[in-house]
């Protein structure tokens, strides 16, 4: 997709209201991931239950003909960091945004977390939203969050893959800080951060 056409960006309870929700499930349900099925499950399953209880809040891309080009989910979680597998850059910059237990050598902070994203595979190839486009307009209402509230952090987990690592280290400039194993599926899982 040219990332230049116009998008919308639609706050999930937004669209419940305008909608409806039978409608709404009739567009989730559009939404395709082979190469990630958790997602999948997430946008068709979870993403209005979790917004309506206030755990997080999926946020809807949209092409100027509605059609449901991919999504993003954000909430915001404290966050636990051990210093030792930090830089001394990070461990400065994470120092204006979170406290410093001396005796764990440890960070603690309220960070957003961008929990779920995704671009749909049902539109064409040529038309599909980018990686990129999608975490520009996360950052976008993040920006608008932070002006309102606060906070400097934001983080992810994101599979052990080249891939992914590629986009989110080199592309989009986080730092990794932990590792996490799943313990439904023992899926590694990299923990990743950026300030800004």
């Amino acid at each position: 997709m040219n990332d230049i056409h116009k998008r919308n960006v639609i706050n999930i309870l937004d669209l419940l209201m305008i909608e409806g929700e039978e409608t709404l499930l009739q567009r989730l349900s559009s939404f395709s991931c082979p190469i990630n099925p958790e997602i999948e499950d997430f946008i068709h399953y979870k993403a209005i239950d979790f917004a309506r209880r206030k755990l997080s809040i999926t946020y809807l891309i949209l092409d100027e003909t509605a059609k449901l080009l991919g999504f993003f989910t954000l909430t915001h979680k404290a966050l636990e960091i051990k210093g030792n597998l930090l830089s001394n850059t990070v461990r400065k910059k994470l120092s204006a945004h979170a406290r410093f237990d001396k005796n764990d050598d440890s960070y603690s902070a309220s960070a957003f977390l961008l929990a779920q994203i995704g671009k749909n595979y049902n539109i064409d190839k040529e038309n599909r939203i980018s990686g990129s486009a999608l975490i520009s307009d996360a950052d976008d209402i993040l920006k608008d969050i932070q002006h309102r509230i606060g906070g400097g952090i934001i983080y992810l987990d994101c599979e052990d893959k080249d891939a992914l690592r590629h986009f989110y280290m080199d592309e989009n400039h986080y730092k990794i800080f932990g590792e996490r194993v799943s313990e439904t599926d023992h899926t590694r899982y990299l923990q990743m951060l950026r300030f800004f």
